[in-house]
């Protein structure tokens, strides 16, 4: 923009319409055509984008919610498999003793029933033989307390009494009744854990099995002739079987919990923890899977917020606990959902923009051919005006020259230089209406011819008001007859009251007029002309830059 000032210090060249055709875009008054354009453009994607953003937030939170879900309930499924094989083989543990028919007939004959007629199913020396190896079975039972590593083991007649006795072992409360539960259904039992005291001081868990043993008979269902009890510590085998592995993530979480007589206790491997809430609740709460799993709830553990399922393990008084902590099972929306948002707004600002340069390209289109056809207009009148008055031929182009010249030396914009352009061509359209013989009369107008002649630039206003422009073209036109020193027409405007471009216009224009000849006088030269304007009807700086000009 430098190289075309320093340019225009010299003679001004012809100045065509095309020079203008995207100014309307480029000075401060067509920008406010565009306003509410742009408005709708960013409020639309502000919109799209947050509606956007938040379905893709909470599809992801939807989905993250399923899978956590899915993993609680398939951890809690395999865990609590693991735990119903463990205590099938505790369950399992005695076998050894209660399918061994020398301890099936040595129950039998110690609890002499059926004396008379010898129901133990075995022959009388049999029995004989193996009532006299009571010694060995005692021994037998001892090692099978120690090989199993059992607190202990009793082995009682179904009235209760205890025929063998290894080890330490410390009956439950409800002994007799588990006891005749177990003959009467000829079922084994595992019975809630309990907590002991060893001889030593320390503190264990422990699991009570109860298991029948059966009378010698063919078909092995004979009647229940004893029971088995034994003891065996597992808060540290517990411990180990709920305690987490590689694969378990930052927050998951296994407990056991055992129910009785409708209270619920968290297992610990020393310590026994009662749960305020009933154990049927829980399992309301926690047993269904599905949809209760996807929601979250508060942990039986700690309270925090956590996803969770229970799985109870079939044959014992026990369930498994499985979950996992929201905070960290949700821990990648964190992440997730201001990343969605920042990518969301840049597509967004983005599309805007492409928005916005499609709107700002269609609109210079129709700018660039309203300017054309303007143009053209323009051109149209300028020829029918000048066909009018021969004196103003080439007058509105010697104007038009002039004016942007004087404005590009000024520092004008290119848009009020461009006003300038179209507003010097447009400004005699008004004397399309006043008579002819008052444009050509060689002699003194009369007082009544002189505000005829005046009154074009009212009618220029009036023919103009109607058109559209994208630029200031009427306003300008309407005060390039106001003098700085107040001494003009329609208004009497001076000074600060005039447009700084109507002052540039109105300068221009009285310089070609007098520098031209006319029907009543002779052209002016530049130094006369430029005497005239410095008598203060025109502003310094304009007049100052008109001759500067190289004209």
């Amino acid at each position: 923009m430098a190289n075309n000032n320093k340019k225009n210090h010299s003679t001004p060249s012809a100045v065509k319409s095309s020079e203008f055709q995207n100014v309307a875009y480029k000075g401060a008054v067509p920008l406010k055509a565009f306003m509410g354009w742009v408005l709708l453009v960013i409020v639309a994607a502000l919109l799209v984008g947050t509606l956007a953003a938040n379905l893709l937030v909470n599809q992801r939170l939807g989905q993250l919610v399923q899978e956590t879900a899915t993993r609680v309930e398939l951890q809690a499924q395999g865990r609590a498999t693991t735990l119903r094989e463990w205590a099938n083989g505790a369950a399992a543990l005695g076998k050894t003793i209660e399918n061994a028919e020398v301890v099936r007939i040595f129950a039998a004959e110690s609890g002499k029933q059926g004396a008379a007629n010898g129901s133990s199913g075995a022959p009388e020396d049999m029995v004989r033989a193996v009532m006299a190896q009571k010694p060995y079975m005692e021994q037998m039972f001892t090692e099978f307390v120690n090989r199993n590593g059992l607190q202990g083991a009793h082995l009682m007649l179904p009235g209760g009494d205890v025929l063998l006795s290894a080890g330490n072992i410390e009956a439950a409360a409800q002994g007799r009744l588990v006891v005749r539960d177990v003959v009467t259904q000829a079922k084994g039992q595992i019975l809630p854990l309990r907590v002991v005291s060893s001889p030593d001081g320390n503190v264990n868990v422990v699991m009570d099995v109860v298991r029948p043993v059966m009378a010698v008979s063919t078909d092995d269902k004979g009647p229940v002739v004893a029971v088995l009890w034994y003891t065996l510590p597992v808060g540290d085998k517990l411990a180990q079987l709920v305690a987490a592995t590689r694969l378990d993530r930052v927050g998951e979480r296994t407990a056991l919990i055992q129910h009785q007589a409708g209270k619920a206790e968290i297992v610990g491997p020393n310590a026994l923890a009662a749960l305020d809430e009933a154990y049927m609740d829980i399992e309301n709460r926690l047993g269904a899977g599905g949809d209760a799993v996807r929601v979250v709830q508060p942990s039986l553990v700690d309270g925090k917020s956590v996803f969770a399922t229970i799985r109870p393990i079939s044959g014992t008084p026990f369930a498994l606990l499985q979950e996992y902590d929201a905070r960290d099972a949700l821990g990648v929306m964190v992440l997730y959902k201001p990343g969605i948002y920042l990518i969301v707004s840049l597509l967004m600002v983005v599309l805007a923009a492409l928005m916005l340069a499609l709107t700002l390209h269609l609109m210079g289109q129709r700018n660039r051919t309203r300017v054309k056809l303007l143009g053209q207009t323009m051109e149209a009148l300028v020829r029918v005006v000048e066909a009018r008055d021969p004196f103003l031929s080439g007058h509105h182009s010697r104007v038009a020259r002039l004016a942007v010249a004087v404005g590009n030396r000024m520092g004008l914009s290119v848009g009020e230089r461009a006003t300038l352009y179209y507003a010097s061509q447009l400004a005699s359209v008004g004397r399309l209406l006043v008579p002819r013989g008052v444009l050509v009369k060689k002699g003194k107008l009369t007082d009544g011819e002189r505000k005829e002649l005046e009154s074009h630039i009212d009618q220029a206003i009036g023919i103009l008001g109607d058109l559209e422009f994208d630029l200031p073209i009427v306003p300008i036109i309407s005060q390039m007859y106001e003098r700085e020193d107040g001494s003009g027409h329609p208004q009497g405007l001076k000074g600060n009251q005039m447009a700084r471009m109507s002052k540039v216009l109105a300068a221009c224009d009285a310089y070609v007029a007098m520098t031209s000849d006319r029907a009543h006088r002779k052209a002016m030269t530049k130094g006369e002309a430029l005497k005239v304007m410095g008598g203060g009807a025109f502003a310094n700086e304009v007049v100052g830059a008109i001759k500067s000009e190289k004209i």
